[in-house]
């Protein structure tokens, strides 16, 4: 991975620097550098934990807004400041300052370089050893991720100068240092050190053994050191000059010498250090790879849960859909059926109010053509009779079969009334089966009602599954909520052990500047640098151990920030997301209800429609009851009529059987009669013309002719008187007859028209109630279109006003979430200003008494508003 440099412009706003240096800062040659007080951070002094117990503790010194004076903004550019790039000129000055103190140490205590020489040859076999351990420490990199968890993201809050004023009036560097440098000590001990590669991934509270990082070498960076603080933060910083030796003392100059031999040696273990940052540097570089992989993979989990998610509401909102759907479709297929069942019912009355009609002008037609037929036998009768009145046998024969003919017809009139009748009643039959099967189709119509109440309580138990489903999606949601708020405690702890890490920085840097206060005298430097030198060895190689350990916590700080910041996102998105499947399901439960109740209206209004249907089939039945009583009156009326007919013909019959058999006693008698009468005629005829002949012979009379002719006339005279009585008889009786049948005609067509004009009465009765009947449909179905419109209007409205309350909840609650966090966040950056100053003014003025408030050095102008 390259090497880049921060590039900082001057703006006071940067929170800091991209990416720090490895490079060893070195101490402001004019100013002294503060310890932090871990006490006053709420961290245990004896530090034999990590202070991961008591995440949820409240910290130990509570600091009030009234304590802190100076300006808001002065926590936020106080990490530029410590943290921004020397100019070329103040860092060459700087290095060869350093290179001149190296070399006179060194010059002055050979054997502790020997011993300098003998560390850089262990770290050298330290790295050696690490080379060997890299190849089955890669196995075990997975399980020594636990250490690194409870770190997160923090900026340190130290201010690291002050003024030469303000050192006078303190205790000395060495001094102040030595009571928290046993503190950090014993806390950096009880630290567990994890390889970098995956030091960001572990569990909290697993410890794993020690070891050491081999990386790669880079090319060295460009030098860096501090900026000026805030009391000089708009003036250039100059580095402070070298203490004045005078001229004169020539042991001085060589001991400066050798101080600067030493020097020499420090900077080339400072390359080599050098180098070792470079490789943690590399370190770091594969440290981010591998933390943008996970990165990664959180991101496509996070994809993938939304998707999961989105998959669910629109699953859900097609279910929705689908129900509404099938309801329409269910309500219009019911509306359709029960139409298409009443338009079947007027066609199967309108059929038979037809086929009555038809049957009333087919019976009337075979009346009028009955009465043809009997005017037109009346007509040949009397023709015939006209006709036929000098043959008298032959006219007997013919009234006997006319009379024989006309029995014929009438036993056929009556066979086909018979055949009306069973007409009739398969008619009332037909309607009985069609009353039973309209009592099926409510059964049905009824079970398909009872199926869709089944339909809706199964769709309410899907409604339950989806809340369930949102329920555990909630509670995965505060299952977040609580990892977030651990990794809020475990930032607040890495903030702990970054302000310490600052600390032990600033007691390193306090080392250097107490080498220029040295006196003129040679015998005082040789004093102190004796004194020094090897406290100098010793903060060069816990310097060393530090500045790793510091760019490994750097680098979990940079991770832990990122994590964090994802993490926030994944929440703010998931709070999003639920939110919006609140009111997805709220929005869907309130139609599933709109549905539900005109689900309800509508079976109430199907139920009336069936009651009135049922009220009018129960009219239709009394109806059809009258009908068939009527029916059955006229059908006893019939077969009285028939039966008193029948006997009336069979009296007819037989008196004209009677009259026949007398007619034809009388006319054998007549016949024999006239046979004696003839035989006696001849038998007088020829004793008249045998005594004629002897009268002639006798006397000769001319006059016997006369005689002749006239002597049978007086017998012909009774004779044909004789005739013309029973002629006379014989029509009398016939004429009888002819009158009886005539009554029996005009009394079977008055049963015939009272029957037609019942039947037109009652087919006029059906015709009214039909007409009623569509009217009645009609002004139904313009009152259900006016509910229909109704309803519908009523719902738009409430469907707008329930979803702009419910977007002005989502928003309100939106607005309070972000209201919060803002406030959290403010509190945080409150309680860290109020913390650094109170260290500060410990620092430089030192502890305040009990009771009473902190003092500082500083006074600063409020910053307009």
């Amino acid at each position: 991975m390259a090497r880049t440099h921060s590039s900082h412009t001057g703006s006071r706003m940067r929170m800091r620097s991209p990416q720090g240096s490895a490079a060893p800062r070195s101490g402001s040659e004019d100013g002294s550098q503060y310890e932090m007080d871990l006490d006053a951070l709420g961290l245990n002094s004896t530090f034999e934990s990590t202070a991961l117990e008591g995440l949820g503790e409240a910290p130990v010194d509570r600091v009030d807004t009234s304590e802190v004076e100076g300006p808001d903004d002065f926590t936020m550019n106080m990490t530029y400041w410590m943290t921004a790039d020397v100019l070329p000129a103040q860092a060459k000055s700087r290095v060869a300052l350093n290179e001149t103190q190296s070399r006179n140490s060194r010059s002055a205590t050979g054997e502790e370089g020997g011993e300098g020489d003998q560390n850089d040859q262990d770290d050298q076999d330290d790295q050696d050893d690490q080379d060997d351990q890299d190849d089955q420490d890669d196995q075990d990199d997975q399980d020594d991720q636990a250490a690194a968890g409870a770190s997160t993201a923090a900026s340190p809050t130290v201010r690291v100068h002050g003024t030469t004023a303000s050192r006078e009036y303190s205790t000395p560097a060495s001094e102040r240092s030595m009571a928290n440098e046993e503190k950090v000590r014993s806390f950096l001990s009880a630290l567990p050190d994890t390889e970098l590669d995956h030091a960001l991934t572990g569990s909290p509270l697993r410890v794993s053994r020690p070891r050491k990082l081999q990386l790669p070498r880079a090319s060295p960076p460009k030098p860096r050191a501090l900026q000026p603080t805030v009391e000089d933060g708009d003036t250039p910083r100059n580095l402070a000059q070298q203490t004045a030796v005078p001229q004169h003392e020539l042991a001085s100059r060589t001991r400066i010498a050798e101080l600067e031999t030493l020097l020499s040696y420090t900077r080339a273990e400072l390359d080599t250090t050098r180098n070792d940052n470079y490789k943690h540097k590399d370190a770091i570089a594969r440290l981010e790879a591998s933390l943008e992989e996970q990165r990664a993979k959180q991101d496509a989990d996070g994809s993938s849960a939304d998707a999961q998610l989105k998959a669910l509401a629109d699953g859900h909102k097609t279910q929705l859909q689908q129900l509404e759907e099938r309801l329409h479709q269910e309500h219009r297929r019911a509306l359709q059926a029960q139409r298409e069942e009443l338009e079947r019912r007027l066609g199967a009355l309108e059929m038979s109010n037809r086929e009555a009609s038809e049957q009333v002008s087919a019976k009337t037609e075979e009346l009028e053509r009955a009465q043809e037929q009997l005017a037109r036998k009346n007509s040949q009768e009397e023709e015939q009779r006209e006709r036929n009145d000098t043959e008298r046998e032959q006219a007997f024969t013919a009234e006997r079969t006319e009379l024989f003919n006309r029995l014929a017809s009438v036993q056929t009139r009556a066979d086909s009334l018979q055949v009306d009748l069973v007409r009739a009643t398969a008619e009332a039959r037909a309607a009985r089966e069609d009353s039973q099967a309209r009592e099926s189709r409510d059964a049905a119509s009824q079970m398909a009602l009872h199926g869709q109440l089944s339909r809706i309580s199964s769709l309410e138990t899907q409604l339950q599954d989806a809340r369930f489903s949102l329920e555990c999606a909630q509670a995965d949601v505060a299952a977040k909520e609580q990892l977030f708020q651990t990794n809020i405690a475990l930032n607040d702890n890495l903030r702990v052990l970054r302000s310490e890490l600052e600390a032990q920085r600033i007691a390193l840097a306090d080392l250097r500047p107490g080498q220029d206060r040295r006196s003129p005298s040679d015998e005082q430097l040789e004093s102190e640098l004796a004194a020094k030198n090897q406290v100098i060895e010793q903060h060069v190689a816990e310097r060393h151990s530090l500045e790793r350990q510091l760019n490994t916590a750097q680098g979990r700080i940079a991770g832990l920030e990122t994590s964090l910041t994802t993490l926030r996102a994944q929440l703010a998105n998931a709070h999003r997301e639920t939110g919006i499947a609140r009111a997805d399901t709220d929005r869907l439960t309130h139609d599933l209800k709109d549905k539900n109740d005109r689900l309800v209206d509508a079976q109430a209004e199907a139920d009336r429609r069936l009651a009135d249907v049922e009220k009018k089939l129960a009219k239709t039945k009394d109806l059809k009851a009258e009908a068939e009583s009527n029916f059955r009156e006229l059908k006893s009326q019939h077969d009285d009529l028939t039966e008193g007919h029948a006997a009336i013909l069979e009296d007819v019959r037989d008196k004209a059987e009677d009259a026949v058999r007398k007619t034809g006693a009388l006319l054998a008698q007549e016949r024999k009669e006239k046979s004696r009468l003839k035989k006696n005629v001849e038998h007088l005829q020829r004793e008249i013309d045998n005594l004629r002949t002897e009268h002639e012979k006798e006397h000769a009379v001319p006059l016997g002719s006369d005689s002749d002719t006239t002597t049978p006339v007086p017998a012909a005279k009774p004779v044909d008187d004789t005739k013309d009585k029973e002629i006379n008889s014989l029509r009398s009786i016939i004429k009888n007859q002819l009158t009886e049948i005539k009554t029996l005609k005009s009394s079977h067509s008055s049963t015939l028209s009272t029957l037609a004009t019942s039947h037109e009465t009652s087919l006029g009765t059906l015709r009214t109630e039909i007409s009623t009947l569509r009217h009645q449909l009609q002004t139904q179905a313009h009152d259900h279109a006016a509910v229909n419109a109704a309803m519908d209007e009523q719902l738009s409205t409430l469907l707008s006003k329930l979803m702009k309350e419910r977007a002005r909840t989502v928003v309100g609650k939106r607005d309070g979430q972000w209201e919060e966090v803002q406030r959290s966040s403010a509190g945080e950056k409150e309680l860290l200003g109020k913390v650094l100053m109170r260290q500060w003014g410990r620092e430089e003025c030192g502890v305040s008494q009990e009771g009473g408030r902190q003092v500082f050095e500083y006074k600063y102008v409020a910053r307009e508003k």
